[in-house]
């Protein structure tokens, strides 16, 4: 019988042509996606809208050979252990490559910008790269899918620190660069919870701790919040707050030249838990890490290097938020999306008010809106006190 990769390798190969996939065959190694691919008597829906969304890619990648390279590649990631990323930048191309603005002819991927037109030289970086990026438009884009495994670990850590050390409550907020491999926490929960515990003195209350174990993991003590989720409890608010700081990590790709967007890509076998809930829910959760990330810091004069700690300049939070554009999100439901319904994908975007290059009024703020793109910033005033 064949392996899940054999089959999605088969697959590749017969849509994209001979060779087109290149990793190992015959290992039984295999992940959510590929498996499902495999299950030839069950996923019917996901089995036919994946392969739905090969044919466009392929198409796209006919039309415009330059595409090709970038494409093969994220494909063959699928078959990794962190498959999720390569997943979301195949959504994000499934959605922006069939419009004509941001398709075939127009589209860079994997496009290389010097640091010093981005933010990735305040963190002594040569250069930046950008998943996509439209010239017609001049807008550079990000994609990530909105999960957060180190985010899982740290969780699960904090949960038998507050037990060990009998705290009924406390909320311990973690910054760490989201795009690190989660393998070391993972390899090193141990050493992790046994740095809190020595470390943290509960009758001291320190306001932080960097952490030796990892470079570049800091925690924030919210010692008086006097606010504890509990077991089945969920509050997007919440969510919200707990998860914006996350966005400083992927400052490096913040451009100084032209508007620059986060994709953030939710889809059910590796997302949120923001995802189990309904569309009011999920776009409440949406909008406030938006908010969150692009209002909090205006009064405050924080340096950057508080939130994320690979930051050598003095450069400030403030001025980090300035200068990211907007967050797009796109919900990919191609699990139990309907035969003949477009991409499976549902869109919508929130811009930053305060942006160095705003979108408000932007041709690509026209181009999602023709798209049926829904702005977050409608659904309540951006304006709090």
């Amino acid at each position: 019988m064949p392996t899940p990769r054999a089959y999605y390798a088969d697959l590749l190969d017969k849509i994209f042509g001979p060779g087109a996939a290149r990793f190992d065959r015959t290992t039984q190694a295999t992940n959510n996606v590929i498996g499902s691919l495999a299950r030839t008597t069950d996923f019917f829906e996901f089995r036919r809208n994946f392969e739905a969304r090969l044919r466009r890619l392929a198409s796209a990648v006919t039309a415009d050979p330059s595409l090709r390279s970038e494409v093969i590649a994220a494909l063959n990631r699928i078959v990794e252990i962190g498959w999720d990323g390569a997943f979301a930048e195949l959504a994000a191309l499934d959605y922006f490559l069939v419009d004509p603005l941001t398709g075939p002819g127009n589209v860079m991927l994997d496009a290389t910008a010097p640091a010093t037109d981005t933010l990735g030289a305040d963190l002594g970086m040569t250069h930046a790269n950008h998943d996509l990026r439209f010239p017609q438009l001049g807008v550079s884009l990000d994609t990530k899918m909105l999960t957060d495994k180190t985010g899982d670990i740290l969780d699960g850590i904090f949960k038998e620190f507050r037990k060990i050390k009998t705290i009924k409550s406390l909320v311990i907020n973690p910054s760490y660069d989201p795009d690190d491999d989660y393998a070391p926490y993972a390899q090193g929960r141990q050493a992790l919870l046994k740095e809190l515990i020595d470390n943290v003195d509960v009758h001291a209350r320190p306001p932080r701790l960097a952490s030796r174990v990892i470079p570049g993991l800091s925690y924030e003590f919210m010692w008086n919040a006097g606010v504890s989720i509990g077991v089945g409890e969920y509050s997007p608010i919440t969510h919200a707050d707990h998860h914006h700081r996350l966005l400083f990590g992927h400052a490096k790709k913040f451009s100084r030249a032209e508007p620059t967007v986060l994709v953030m890509v939710t889809f059910p076998w590796a997302g949120e838990r923001v995802l189990q809930f309904d569309r009011e829910t999920t776009r409440l959760f949406f909008r406030t890490l938006g908010q969150r990330f692009f209002l909090d810091y205006l009064a405050k004069t924080e340096p950057a290097r508080a939130f994320n700690s690979k930051f050598r300049t003095s450069i400030s939070a403030a001025d980090v938020t300035r200068h990211l554009s907007g967050l797009v999100f796109l919900e990919d439901q191609i699990v139990k999306g309907e035969e003949g319904s477009d991409l499976t994908i549902s869109a919508s975007y929130l811009w930053n008010p305060h942006a160095i290059h705003p979108l408000s009024g932007h041709a690509f703020e026209r181009l999602l809106q023709g798209r049926g793109a829904h702005d977050l910033s409608q659904d309540a005033s951006l304006n709090r006190g």
